[in-house]
């Protein structure tokens, strides 16, 4: 969750599920809102998280939400948009998931559980069939030697569970990236990319130091998705998505330009600080920056969509208005629109996609809703 350090969804974002649709509109593309709930048949849903620990099925029909607090698989049914059942796993154990920070839901019914280093692969009938703790694995610590590491902040895993890429750095949060690492966890290869086409992300980077000793830190995070013969990625600091062929050892770099945002963070330099109060003052200005979120992909349409957030203007002393932006590129990862969103819709932690919609998660009176981004796209 340290990918969006401060920014938290609204409970208040839309008063009631029977508010009229507010249309957002673009010269070439539009987005019409609304709000549904979830029928939580009684059951307590587990919303401590925003559904950040949670996954769309392919068939882009059921949700499954991990309780942290109960280890419990929450399925939800977005067709009928009713609580399907409860499946009790296992914390610890040989068939234990321990507590993911990440899940991916399987074409097969299984599912990938990660956390702190380790994937949990699940099948159909809720088994664990394998396990791996990446630190120890020898395809990662031939290829990482020692002192390098995958970052655990900037790293992805494909929707299938076999591919997986990543920054891999030293164990200073000052030096710069050393390159991409891309894995395929089933034939057990893997591939070391060096490069300085993220050497950008340490700027503005704020360590925490106390004591002598790293007690945290805020930097720019690149989200990653892998796949057989590409990986895809893009920095919440820059308006950008790159792709790199494995194939070809080549990189190619889509810059967009938004009417909307600014298109980059501000360039600064990194800083180590050793007061608390000082490093919490510097955090709260580098938020006020404009932020990227993640492009998630419509398995069906190829479109991929994402979310940023920049200060809109200050009110009195200390309320900030941010602005919320939702984006959309196509399947050629060319823009298709953008669009400002109302001013109480809140930048989402996390969202997923069904029949061509962002699902963005909400909270009313402690029951499980969805705010649904409806698009419209015309020609010029």
């Amino acid at each position: 969750m340290n990918k969006y350090l401060a920014l938290l969804l609204s409970a208040t974002i839309f008063a009631s599920c029977d508010k009229a649709p507010e249309k957002v509109e673009e010269p070439s593309f539009s987005v019409s809102l609304d709000t549904v709930r979830v029928d939580a048949k009684g059951e307590i849903l587990f919303l401590n998280y925003f559904l950040g620990v949670s996954a769309l099925d392919p068939s882009q029909k059921f949700l499954y939400n991990m309780n942290m607090m109960k280890t419990v698989l929450e399925k939800i049914n977005l067709e009928t948009l009713k609580l399907d059942t409860l499946i009790q796993l296992e914390r610890e154990g040989p068939n234990g998931v321990g507590g993911p920070s990440t899940i991916i839901a399987l074409e097969n019914g299984g599912f990938v559980f990660s956390s702190n280093y380790t994937l949990t692969y699940m099948d159909s009938g809720f088994k664990v069939s394998n396990k791996l703790t990446l630190a120890r694995e020898k395809i990662i610590t031939d290829l990482l030697t020692t002192g390098k590491s995958i970052s655990a902040q900037s790293n992805g895993i494909s929707s299938d569970g076999r591919y997986l890429a990543g920054i891999y750095e030293t164990s200073e949060m000052s030096d710069k990236p050393e390159g991409i690492v891309w894995f395929d966890l089933e034939q057990e290869t893997g591939k070391l990319i060096p490069t300085q086409a993220l050497d950008f992300i340490r700027e503005n980077n704020l360590t925490l130091e106390l004591d002598g000793e790293i007690r945290g830190g805020f930097s720019t995070a690149v989200f990653f998705e892998p796949s057989k013969d590409k990986i895809l990625f893009s920095p919440t600091s820059k308006n950008m998505l790159m792709i790199y062929d494995l194939a070809t050892d080549s990189l190619i770099t889509k810059k967009y330009q938004s009417k909307l945002t600014s298109n980059e963070q501000k360039p600064g330099e990194s800083k180590t600080i050793t007061d608390l109060n000082e490093f919490s003052k510097l955090r709260e200005e580098l938020i006020k920056d404009v932020t990227f979120g993640s492009w998630e992909l419509d398995s069906k349409t190829g479109y991929r969509w994402r979310f940023s957030q920049e200060l809109d203007r200050t009110i009195g002393e200390d309320s900030l208005i941010f602005k919320t932006v939702v984006t959309a590129i196509d399947e050629n990862f060319e823009l298709l629109g953008e669009a400002q969103l109302p001013q109480d819709f809140v930048f989402p932690y996390s969202f997923r996609i069904r029949d061509g919609m962002p699902y963005v998660f909400l909270n009313i009176d402690d029951e499980l809703a969805f705010i649904r981004l409806k698009p419209t796209f015309t020609n010029e």
